[in-house]
C-alpha cells in the first residue's frame, strides 16, 4: 500500500515526513496523537458531558413547541395577531368539539350538554361556547340537525402551550360516556398539532427500535467485528444526547418547532455511522501498515477526520441557507440538524479516536489479508475498470437514469398538508372527517378578514360573488378600534389547490372592494407559508451551491472537479425531486409504505431535500475525490487514481449507504407524512448517489476529462489557500 501524500496541491511534495511535534505537523495529525495519548480524560470528558446532557436531551419534547408555522410579517399573521388581541370571542383559533348522534340535537341535547359541562372550568380550557344558545346563523348546527360543534377556547400563555392544552381537551372528551348513541371528537388546528406531536414522537421510539436490529447487522459485516460494530452508535448516542441538550437550552432563548426532534436524530444516526465508518477504516489501514496507535491514528485524522470535518462543514453551511426563511418551525430544523451534525463531527474527531486507541488491537483484523475493505478492493478496481472502458456508454446510462427520474419533478405541485396530516383514530383526524362530511370541506378551515366596520359589507359582496365561496358573514361586534370580522367558509379543503387559487383572487378582489381589508385564516397562513418558501428557496439554493462550489475549489484546487461536482449534485437532487412527485404527489406505491398521497409535495421539501442532499452527497464526494486525489499526487496517473480510489473508499461509502438508507427508511415509513416524505426521499437519494453518481458517473466523467480534471488557473491557484490530506 502506498503511504498516504498530499492531496490537495499541485506544489511538490517535500521527501521528508513532517517532524513530531513540529510547526509542520498538521492541526488534525496532532488533534489524532493528542486523541491517543490522552485517551483516558478524553473519554472521560465525553462520559461526564454525555451524562449530564442525558436530562436535558431526554426531556426536550416538553420543552419544544408545536406552533411557528405563520410566514413572519406575512398579512395571515397580522390577521392572526389582530384576532388575539381585539376578536378573541371569534374562536379563530379554538379547538372544536364536534358531536354527532342519530337523533336531532335540538329535540336531544344531553349529549352536548355532557360536553359543555365537562370542559367548564377543565384545565386547558378557557371558556366553552353553547352553540344551543348561539343564534341559528352561527353555523354551529349542521343541515341535517344531527351534527353540532362546540367551540373552545384554549388556556395558554403562549402558542408553545397550546398543542398541549388541546390534548388536555382530546384527554377530557374521550374520557366521556356519552348517552344513547352520540360520538364526539376534537378537532382545530392547535388540536392537530397535538395529536401530530404525539405521532412524531411515538414514531422517534418506533424508528429507534426498527433500525437497530438492521443498523447493528450491517455494521458488523462492515466492521467484522462486533466490538467494533458497536463504536458508530456510541458515537452517535453521545452527539445526539448533546446535541438534543444544545436544542434544550436554545429554547430558553427562542421557541423551537417540535419537528427539529426527528429531523436531528434522523441525521445525527446518518452521520455518525457514516463518519465513524470512514476513520475506523482509514485507522486500520494505518495500522496494518506497521505504524503504532499514535502515528496511525495521527495519519487517519489528517486525512480521514479531515474530511469528516469539511464534510460536517458543508452540511452545516448548506443546513445554515435554511435560515433565510423567516418561518420558525425551518429554522428549528435546522438549528437542530445543525447542533446534532457539529456534536457528532466533534465526538468522531476526538472521542472516537481516543476509544479506538484505548481498545488495542481488538478493534483489528487479525491480517491484512483479512480486512473485509480490503478484500472488496478487487471487484470494485473491476468494476471500475469496466465503467471507464467505454466512459461515454456508461456515462449515457448514468444519466439517463437519473434524468428519467426527474423528469416527474418538472410537474411538481407544492402544498401544505391540513389534518389529514394525522392518521386516523387520531381525535382531531376524526373530528376533522365528521366536521367536513356534515358541514362541508371549508367549514374546518375558515378565512377570516379583518376589515373596517364600514366596509364589511362590500367584503361580503366581493366574497359571495367567486364562485369558491359559499359563505361570507360579519361573526364579530365592532372593536374599540372600530373594526370587524367576516368568515368566509370556501367550497374546498384547506389543503386543496382551489383553496390556494380562491386566496390569490380574495387577496386581489377584497382590497379593491375594501381598502382596509386584512385576508387571513389558517388557508391563508399555508398560502402565505408556501409564497415565502418558493420565494426563498431559489436564494437559498444559490447560496448552498455557492458555498459548495467555493469549498470543492479550496479543497480540491481544480476547476473541473467543482463544476462537475455541483453539475452532478443538481442532477441526482433533481432525480430526488422527481421521486417524491411520483410518490407523494401521484401516489405511485404509496400504499407500499401506508400513506395517502397527498396530491401535492409539501413546500418545504424543494428548500429541505436540496439543503440535505447537497450537504449529505458532499459527504461521499469528499471521501472519494480525497482518495482518488491521495493516489494522483502518489502516481501522477489519473487513470490509476480514479481505479485506485474508487477501490479503496468503496465499500465503506457502499456500507455507510446501505446504513443510512436503513435509517432514512425507518425514520419514514413510522412517522406522519412530512418525514415519511423527507426519509423515503433521502434514502433514494443516498442510495442513487453511493451508486448511479459514484459508480458510473464519477468514473467515467473523470475518465473523459483525463488530466483536465486537476486544471486550475495559475492566477486562481496562487490565490487560494492550501489544504493538505497527508500526514
Amino acid at each position: 500500500m502506498v503511504i498516504p501524500m498530499s492531496l490537495l496541491t499541485d506544489r511538490p511534495v517535500p521527501d521528508e515526513a513532517p517532524l513530531h511535534g513540529t510547526e509542520k505537523e498538521h492541526l488534525f495529525s496532532r488533534l489524532g496523537r493528542f486523541s491517543a495519548r490522552r485517551r483516558r480524560p478524553l473519554m472521560l470528558a465525553w462520559l461526564v458531558l454525555t451524562l449530564a446532557a442525558a436530562p436535558l436531551a431526554i426531556t426536550l419534547t416538553s420543552a419544544l413547541s408545536g406552533a411557528g408555522w405563520e410566514a413572519q410579517g406575512s398579512i395571515a399573521q397580522e390577521v392572526r395577531d389582530e384576532l388575539r388581541s381585539d376578536f378573541p370571542q371569534v374562536g379563530a383559533e379554538a379547538a372544536v368539539v364536534v358531536v354527532r348522534q342519530t337523533t336531532p340535537i335540538v329535540d336531544d341535547p344531553a349529549a352536548v350538554q355532557a360536553v359543555i359541562a365537562a370542559l367548564t372550568d377543565a384545565e386547558g380550557v378557557r371558556g366553552v361556547a353553547d352553540p344551543m344558545a348561539m343564534p341559528a346563523d352561527a353555523g354551529l348546527i349542521s343541515a341535517d340537525g344531527l351534527t353540532v360543534l362546540v367551540p373552545v377556547q384554549l388556556e395558554a400563555a403562549e402558542d408553545a402551550e397550546l398543542p398541549e392544552s388541546a390534548g388536555l381537551v382530546i384527554g377530557h372528551v374521550r374520557a366521556l360516556d356519552l348517552p344513547g348513541d352520540a360520538v364526539a371528537e376534537v378537532t382545530g388546528e392547535w388540536p392537530v398539532w397535538s395529536d401530530f406531536n404525539n405521532s412524531n414522537e411515538e414514531a422517534l421510539h418506533k424508528a429507534e427500535l426498527l433500525s437497530g436490529l438492521p443498523t447493528m447487522i450491517l455494521l458488523f459485516i462492515a466492521f467484522g467485528s462486533a466490538l467494533a460494530a458497536g463504536l458508530p452508535l456510541l458515537l452517535a448516542v453521545s452527539g445526539i444526547a448533546v446535541g438534543f441538550a444544545g436544542l434544550h437550552l436554545a429554547t430558553s432563548v427562542t421557541p423551537l418547532s417540535v419537528w427539529s426532534m426527528n429531523f436531528s436524530m434522523m441525521i445525527g444516526l446518518a452521520v455518525g455511522i457514516d463518519y465513524a465508518l470512514f476513520i475506523v477504516s482509514r485507522y486500520r489501514e494505518e495500522r496494518e501498515d506497521g505504524k503504532d496507535a499514535p502515528e496511525a491514528m495521527a495519519s487517519t485524522l489528517d486525512t480521514a477526520g479531515k474530511a469528516v470535518f469539511l464534510s460536517a462543514l458543508t452540511v452545516v453551511l448548506s443546513l445554515a441557507a435554511v435560515f433565510l426563511v423567516p418561518v420558525m418551525v425551518f429554522r428549528s430544523m435546522a438549528l437542530g440538524m445543525i447542533f446534532s451534525v457539529v456534536a457528532v463531527a466533534a465526538a468522531s474527531l476526538t472521542l472516537l479516536p481516543a476509544v479506538l486507541v484505548a481498545l488495542g488491537d481488538r478493534v483489528l483484523v487479525a491480517s491484512a489479508a483479512d480486512d473485509p475493505d480490503r478484500a472488496a478492493e478487487g471487484r470494485w478496481t473491476r468494476w471500475t475498470a469496466r465503467a471507464m472502458k467505454r466512459p461515454v456508454v456508461t456515462l449515457a446510462a448514468g444519466l439517463g437514469v437519473l434524468l428519467l427520474l426527474a423528469a416527474p419533478a418538472l410537474g411538481m405541485r407544492l402544498g401544505m398538508p391540513g389534518a389529514r396530516v394525522v392518521d386516523e383514530g387520531r381525535s382531531s383526524r376524526d373530528g376533522y372527517e365528521m366536521l367536513v362530511e356534515s358541514f362541508g370541506p371549508g367549514a374546518a378551515a375558515p378565512l377570516f378578514v379583518t376589515v373596517d366596520v364600514a366596509e364589511a359589507q362590500a367584503v361580503i359582496t366581493a366574497a359571495v360573488a367567486d364562485s369558491g365561496v359559499s359563505d361570507a358573514r360579519v361573526v364579530a361586534e365592532p372593536a374599540e378600534s372600530g373594526r370587524t370580522v367576516v368568515r368566509i367558509i370556501p367550497t374546498t379543503a384547506v389543503d386543496e389547490q382551489a383553496t390556494s387559487d380562491l386566496i390569490g383572487r380574495l387577496r386581489s378582489s377584497v382590497p379593491d372592494a375594501a381598502p382596509s381589508a386584512s385576508v387571513g385564516g389558517p388557508a391563508a397562513q399555508n398560502f402565505d407559508l408556501t409564497e415565502v418558501l418558493t420565494g426563498r428557496a431559489p436564494i437559498a439554493i444559490a447560496v448552498i451551491t455557492v458555498v459548495a462550489f467555493m469549498l470543492l475549489l479550496v479543497v480540491f484546487r481544480s476547476l473541473a472537479i467543482a463544476i462537475s461536482s455541483i453539475l452532478l449534485n443538481f442532477i441526482s437532487v433533481g432525480a430526488a425531486f422527481g421521486f417524491a412527485t411520483l410518490v407523494f404527489q401521484h401516489g405511485w406505491g404509496a400504499g407500499l409504505i401506508g400513506i395517502e398521497p397527498q396530491g401535492f409535495v409539501n413546500a418545504w421539501a424543494p428548500l429541505f431535500f436540496f439543503a440535505l442532499l447537497f450537504g449529505l452527497s458532499m459527504d461521499y464526494q469528499l471521501f472519494l475525490l480525497a482518495a482518488i486525489r491521495e493516489r494522483y499526487e502518489a502516481t501522477g496517473d489519473t487513470q490509476v487514481a480514479i481505479r485506485d480510489g474508487i477501490a479503496r473508499t468503496g465499500r465503506p461509502i457502499t456500507n455507510a449507504a446501505l446504513i443510512m438508507i436503513v435509517v432514512f427508511i425507518a425514520f419514514g415509513v413510522t412517522g406522519p407524512i412530512p418525514p415519511t416524505e423527507l426519509g423515503i426521499t433521502l434514502a433514494l437519494a443516498v442510495l442513487l448517489d453511493a451508486t448511479v453518481v459514484r459508480m458510473m458517473l464519477v468514473p467515467s466523467l473523470m475518465k473523459l476529462l483525463g488530466e483536465r480534471n486537476w486544471w486550475i488557473p495559475a492566477w486562481l491557484d496562487k490565490r487560494l489557500p492550501t489544504i493538505h490530506f497527508s500526514h
